[in-house]
């Protein structure tokens, strides 16, 4: 179910936008887990858009399986894994930032934008914030993360991390990396969830989602986002 065109040089593509109304919002550019724009993906898109944003989230997977949605079982894990490594980094990149531009300038947005993203999506948030195309970021368990820590040191905006003490992906030399972007950075902001492992946010699937860490998780993300907006309009 994608809704939203986004024009980039490497080709339109779609998204799936939520949250416009005749009102402008501020934006979230809500960025996928390997699994597609899912059903997992559209809700927490919704989610955010009940908080007070309009939210698109782009398909990042449209190099090669434009549109593709899949589920959680052995199957579609192998195949989102195999889709996942065969992805351009720079073309994903890209992606992000067309979407990002998109959003700003559609009429439903007032202009600022937040990235928030989960597992892949959450490595591509902290790449934006690094290059400063975004006014805040929020990333959920991030992956890769050693392979671009140094980028971890050149935000241009408000970062917020969260991720869980039972992640896999996230083992404690990588939380030492996630929690080092707050030295010195009071605006930046890591959350460590105990018992919480990798998806925890993720309601459809049927194995790790972490109920009362998703919860707070939430709220933190949308009272940060709204503060890093606030700061930037002299606190409106």
């Amino acid at each position: 179910m994608l809704n939203f065109n986004i024009h980039s040089v490497d080709g339109d593509f779609g998204g799936y936008l939520t949250g416009a109304g005749e009102a402008k919002r501020p934006g979230i550019v809500l960025l996928q887990e390997i699994f597609g724009v899912n059903d997992a993906m559209r809700l927490a898109a919704d989610q955010f858009a009940a908080d007070g944003f309009v939210v698109l989230v782009p398909d990042l997977f449209h190099q090669s399986k434009p549109g593709i949605e899949l589920g959680y079982s052995d199957a579609d894990r192998d195949q989102a894994i195999a889709i996942w490594q065969s992805l351009d980094d720079d073309w994903v990149a890209r992606d992000t930032a067309a979407a990002i531009a998109a959003l700003r300038v559609d009429p439903s947005c007032n202009g600022k934008v937040a990235a928030v993203g989960f597992c892949l999506g959450g490595k591509h948030a902290l790449l934006a914030a690094s290059i400063g195309i975004v006014d805040a970021a929020v990333s959920f368990y991030p992956v890769q993360v050693a392979s671009y820590q140094d980028q971890l040191k050149t935000f241009k905006c408000p970062v917020q991390v969260q991720v869980g003490d039972a992640d896999s992906h996230a083992p404690e030399e990588v939380r030492e990396i996630l929690a080092g972007i707050t030295v010195d950075r009071p605006e930046n902001a890591y959350h460590l969830h105990a018992g919480a492992g990798h998806g925890f946010y993720n309601s459809v699937r049927s194995f790790g989602f972490h109920p009362e860490a998703a919860a707070l998780a939430h709220g933190q993300a949308v009272d940060f986002i709204k503060q890093a907006f606030g700061a930037m309009s002299g606190g409106d």
